[in-house]
């Protein structure tokens, strides 16, 4: 079995989909890795270090494409791949952006279809890099802002706190609301499900309810769309719910939550904010990715384990439905 490890080609995307330590444990394991030269130096892992961990580095993207029997990636393959590799092996990559299914000529597993039960948590990379989009986009938010962000008070005045709305509370919304409220934030929160109004209590919100969300958006400093998956999401703030919004309130925007048609110096919008967490996104991706590996891999026989019986090889397996 020989694994092997691309460049990302997407545009500003840092990370790396192996970590010297999961190169470790999949070289203990006889496993071969290949992975191309420079792949992980946006995320601070050298060839050097690779290597003293039993990988081969690649200088071609084809010979990995070739040699390979997987191909552990961050983003499934690109137009622009598909186009310059003959041959695309058995992949395993966040297929959420993949617009290519027409042309689709090997067979996959999609992490983001990764189902959310329990034995599959550590192999959920959906969890893993929301949590820190949640968390860069707090601080982002923040660093935008003139203000100081939690109350102080001095001999020269006192200086009140933020208030900040997280409108959607999925693994990114309550991220950035727990980071928040460490920071001295006043915390809101809205979302349209039921069982958000315990999740806001949890990392120290105030709820709001949909229905009452538009007279309170002019008093936020700060607002942070975080509802649905990028590519599938909501449009909660168009021109005229804009126009309810302060023209200092700055806007931050996971989700694509925000109209496209909308452009003011004050929108902030990054639908990959994990990808400047670069060293540590990829740590835990690397991890989703090994432990999803070694589920799906029968090391005993050295071949793919297709059970489409089990529940999580059911819904992230992409391709013909056949035996091996």
């Amino acid at each position: 079995m020989i694994i092997g490890v691309v460049k990302e080609v997407l545009l500003n995307e840092k990370r790396v989909a192996i970590t010297p330590d999961i190169t470790k444990k999949l070289t203990d394991k006889s496993i071969n890795v290949l992975i191309e030269k420079n792949a992980g130096i946006e995320a601070g892992f050298t060839d050097d270090d690779f290597i003293k961990n039993g990988a081969e580095i690649v200088s071609s993207a084809d010979k990995i494409y070739n040699d390979s029997s997987v191909i552990f990636k961050i983003w499934a393959p690109q137009k622009d791949e598909l186009k310059r590799h003959k041959y695309i092996p058995w992949t395993i990559a966040d297929f959420s952006r993949f617009t290519e299914q027409h042309k689709i000529n090997f067979r996959a597993f999609a992490l983001d279809k990764i189902p959310r039960i329990s034995r599959a948590q550590n192999m959920d990379i959906l969890s893993s890099q929301n949590n820190l989009s949640g968390y860069k986009a707090a601080i982002t938010a923040i660093n935008n802002i003139n203000r100081s962000s939690s109350m102080m008070i001095t001999a020269a005045g006192t200086l009140l706190p933020l208030k900040i709305l997280i409108w959607g509370l999925g693994v990114a919304g309550l991220q950035a609301a727990a980071t928040l409220k460490r920071l001295g934030v006043k915390v809101y929160a809205s979302d349209i499900r039921e069982e958000a109004v315990e999740q806001a209590v949890s990392v120290g919100a105030t709820f709001i309810s949909s229905e009452n969300i538009l007279t309170e958006l002019s008093d936020f400093d700060i607002i942070i769309t975080a509802a649905g998956i990028y590519g599938s999401s909501p449009i909660l703030i168009d021109k005229q719910v804009y126009s309810h919004i302060s023209p200092s309130t700055i806007l931050v925007d996971i989700s694509g939550n925000i109209d496209n048609k909308l452009c003011s110096p004050n929108v902030i919008r990054n639908y990959n904010f994990c990808s400047e967490l670069s060293y540590s996104a990829s740590i835990l991706f690397a991890n989703n990715i090994y432990n999803f590996f070694c589920y799906v891999y029968d090391f005993s026989k050295q071949e793919i384990n297709l059970d489409f019986n089990d529940e999580i090889i059911n819904q992230t397996y992409i391709g013909e439905r056949k035996n091996g």
